[in-house]
């Protein structure tokens, strides 16, 4: 149970960056048109959600058995996420 925890959380952590630097990394993103507020809360809960994804695998986090299951879950969410949108809005990922 711990190493697939462990599994999970590095799997979150990265499809978690890639998905804010998706979000974030161009200037044309929708993102940068929002308000303030709305652009800074999914900025934020972004931004925690990676680092609490990383600090679980820097500390070999032991959680129980229903915290495994949501990160797995959680993993494949945000691994689907990422594929989706670099597919939809990458124009390198679109299929011609």
């Amino acid at each position: 149970m711990i190493i697939l925890n462990l599994l999970a959380n590095i799997v979150l952590t990265i499809s978690g960056m890639l998905f804010f630097l998706q979000l974030y990394g161009k200037d044309s993103s929708i993102v940068h048109k929002w308000s303030f507020a709305s652009h800074w809360t999914l900025k934020f809960g972004l931004s925690a959600f990676v680092a609490g994804s990383f600090l679980n695998v820097l500390t070999f986090s032991h959680a129980p058995f229903t915290e495994v299951l949501m990160n797995v879950g959680l993993a494949a969410i945000f691994t689907w996420a990422v594929i989706f949108h670099y597919k939809i809005f990458n124009k390198h990922g679109k299929e011609e």
